[in-house]
């Protein structure tokens, strides 16, 4: 999932550092870097498995995947933007979501907000990981034998269920959207947007970001009354506080999720 997630190298220990490079002393330091997986609800328990093969969710996976893949031609922007978001380092994530949020969010000028990201999405990672390992459902490019739109995902492995990214971006969206409420209309209207851009990539079915989005919501409710985390997010609100405060962004049009709902579950994707 996200590149700066799999490094070896303590993710808080780096963030700290730059924080003291950035002379800012008001962000908490915790304990952990992340809430591990055993302290967190399990998903097996919540997220049913993949539609089956003949299911009305089904049908409406492979429905979704020709309306994205033809996005691809007919909206050249729209694909460009979708391969962006397959990029998602911190960096880029940060970046993608800056105009929505209404300010650049980055580790110099946001550092408190940035440190609670890192925690929240570290923990929506172990959310979702059992249950890629545990499904191991083929990616649309890998079942249907077609090309996705960046080459360099042919190399991902069948753990299309759920969509990590769109359980990233959904969290982000949800954090963010505590920290600053006045944003909340762009910056959700932002992680809808990243997790429809795997459908335009290919690498994912309808139905793998939806459960991604499910999952995201469940670690934030949990995240949400964890000592650790409040204390970050605590942080990330007094430095929002502080800072002078933009004119709230417009939400950016998506489609409309009324128009998408799985005909199966009666839920938006």
């Amino acid at each position: 999932m996200v590149t700066a997630m799999k490094t070896k190298r303590p993710l808080l220990a780096a963030a700290a550092a730059l924080l003291v490079a950035a002379g800012c002393s008001s962000v908490p330091a915790p304990s952990r870097e992340w809430i591990p997986k055993e302290e967190l609800p399990n998903p097996l328990l919540y997220v049913p498995p993949p539609p089956a093969e003949g299911s009305a969710t089904k049908a409406w996976d492979r429905a979704r995947h020709e309306e994205a893949k033809a996005l691809r031609t007919a909206d050249p922007a729209r694909a460009e933007l979708a391969a962006r978001d397959a990029v998602f380092t911190w960096e880029n994530l940060f970046e993608s979501f800056s105009p929505a949020y209404g300010r650049a969010i980055s580790d110099a000028e946001t550092p408190a907000l940035c440190a609670a990201l890192r925690f929240g999405l570290n923990t929506t990672r172990r959310a979702y990981r059992d249950l890629k390992r545990t499904y191991a459902r083929p990616r649309p490019f890998a079942e249907l034998g077609e090309p996705p739109l960046r080459p360099e995902d042919t190399k991902l492995g069948a753990d299309s269920y759920p969509s990590g990214h769109a359980a990233t971006a959904w969290a982000a969206a949800l954090i963010l959207s505590e920290v600053r409420p006045a944003a909340a209309e762009a910056v959700l209207a932002r992680g809808f947007e990243a997790g429809e851009s795997r459908l335009v990539c290919g690498v994912h079915w309808a139905s793998d970001v939806e459960r991604g989005r499910l999952v995201a919501g469940v670690a934030v409710a949990r995240l949400n009354v964890d000592p650790d985390f409040r204390a970050l997010l605590d942080a990330a609100l007094r430095e929002e506080a502080a800072l002078p405060a933009p004119p709230a962004p417009a939400a950016d049009p998506v489609a409309n999720p009324a128009t998408e709902t799985n005909p199966a579950t009666g839920a938006n994707p």
